[in-house]
Parts: structure tokens; sequence; C-alpha cells
């Protein structure tokens, strides 16, 4: 497992559309023939922002529906694991896979 030396509670989407603010203000402050190319690439950004902040939440979205789904096996091999051996070793490799799932998933939504 990866260290992180950073908080994963930095809001990482919320910053990059507080800088794009920030940027925004300063363009208003400069002369107009600077002012048009600096205000498009403003729109450009916060239209990418708005679409990468979609994206990954919809992807967080499929990763729990996944995540749900694992319980589900999970259970079901712990319940088969008292008559079938291969069912105890299947549910031994699959939940280290699933904590890194929750794991990965938690990072991502601490971001949004």
């Amino acid at each position: 497992m990866r260290e992180q030396t950073h908080s994963p509670q930095m809001l990482a989407f919320a910053r990059q559309r507080q800088l794009i603010a920030q940027l925004a203000a300063q363009a208003g402050r400069i002369g107009k023939r600077v002012k048009t190319p600096v205000a498009a690439t403003v729109r450009q950004l916060d239209t990418a922002s708005a679409q990468i902040y979609a994206t990954t939440e919809d992807a967080c979205a499929r990763l729990l529906n996944v995540s749900t789904g694992l319980i589900g096996i999970l259970q079901l091999l712990e319940l088969w694991s008292d008559r079938a051996w291969e069912c105890r070793c299947l549910h031994c490799l699959l939940v280290p896979l699933k904590l890194e799932l929750d794991d990965a998933l938690s990072d991502i939504q601490k971001m949004l």
C-alpha cells in the first residue's frame, strides 16, 4: 500500500475552481486587449473542470456499484467456504482486492 504525504482531504476540484475564479478576477484588472483571450481561456478551463468533475463523479458511482457487488460475492463465498475449500481460497484472494478498491474510491471521493 502507498503512503500519502499530503492530505487527501484537499478538495482538488474545488481548489481548481477557486484558482480559475481568481484568474478570472485578475483578468478583469488587465487591459482589454489581453482580457478577451484570457477570459476565453478561463471559460475553457471552467468547462474542462466541470467535465472532469462529472466524469469522476460518474466513475465513483460505478466503482461503488462494483464494490457493492463484491460484498455480495464475498458473502456467498463465506457461506460456501465450509463446503468447498476453493470458496475459502477465493474469498481470501478477493478480500484484499475489495479493500484496495474501497481505499482508492475513498481517495477519489475526497477529491470531489
